[in-house]
């Protein structure tokens, strides 16, 4: 999940957040990350540490950029615990897991009891961080606004989860497939328009086609001009087709899948 600044434009009407505890953090510096946690994280801060270089290390690849800085990466023990952090003044849902915000560029999640979702939760908000790494110092380097730039979801969540996983899972396979036999599968142009589920499915699928096809190469370009030329010139520039060109021909490979 992205968030550009710890406050959200919205009014929380009738919600006050609560922090029941007092969190006694610490730093542990890595290359990249200054990981901040606290005693009832500390068991798996070792294997936290290991695995957000293990990703930094493969999505620098793909991005072709390297952090000027170490990022701050805060690490909740708990679900609870994570729900009552005072980073964002808004309320977190119990659906989500992390949070990497734009404004300080802070990574902010907790462990659950499984190594697997966390380290797909870790790596989806590290896409997230270089997303705003790169925008910022896109921005930067021309005399920009580092803010003006603002991804579509199905682009900024839809690369995160394609990078995350590397393919397509099963349950997003189970979308396309559904989509696909009934009837509605969703453009490029129709999923900039929403901000529900099918950003993160339809978005992933069309990242995965493009990897695919064109290779993980591209991904990385694409994310690189898009701050400086904008989305729609962006993909023509690098790929030599037109958002709708390339909403026909991922829609038909499809088709032609499910």
């Amino acid at each position: 999940m992205v968030a550009l600044a710890a406050t959200p434009g919205r009014a929380q009407f009738g919600k006050n957040k609560v922090q029941y505890d007092d969190f006694d953090f610490r730093v542990l510096q890595t290359e990249h990350f200054d990981i901040h946690y606290y005693p009832e994280a500390e068991a798996a801060i070792v294997d936290a540490a290991r695995m957000a270089e293990r990703s930094y290390a493969r999505l620098s690849k793909v991005f072709r950029h390297d952090w000027e800085e170490r990022k701050p990466l805060i690490l909740y023990a708990s679900q609870s615990d994570f729900q009552q952090t005072n980073i964002f003044r808004f309320q977190i849902s119990e659906g989500t897991a992390g949070i990497t915000e734009g404004l300080r560029n802070r990574i902010v999640l907790f462990f659950p009891s499984a190594y697997p979702e966390f380290e797909h939760t870790l790596t989806h908000e590290l896409v997230h961080a270089f997303q705003f790494d790169i925008t910022r110092r896109g921005a930067l380097s021309q005399g920009g606004n580092p803010f003006a730039f603002r991804m579509p979801l199905w682009f900024a969540e839809g690369m995160a989860e394609y990078l995350t996983v590397g393919g397509i899972d099963p349950q997003t396979a189970m979308w396309l497939r559904d989509a696909s036999l009934s009837g509605y599968l969703t453009t490029i142009d129709e999923l900039s328009r929403v901000g529900d589920i099918r950003v993160y499915r339809f978005g992933q699928a069309l990242w995965y086609y493009i990897g695919t096809k064109y290779g993980d190469e591209k991904i990385g370009e694409i994310m690189q001009k898009a701050p400086l030329i904008g989305v729609g010139e962006a993909f023509k520039s690098s790929l030599n087709l037109t958002l709708d060109e390339l909403s026909e021909d991922w829609l038909e490979a499809i088709r032609l899948t499910y």
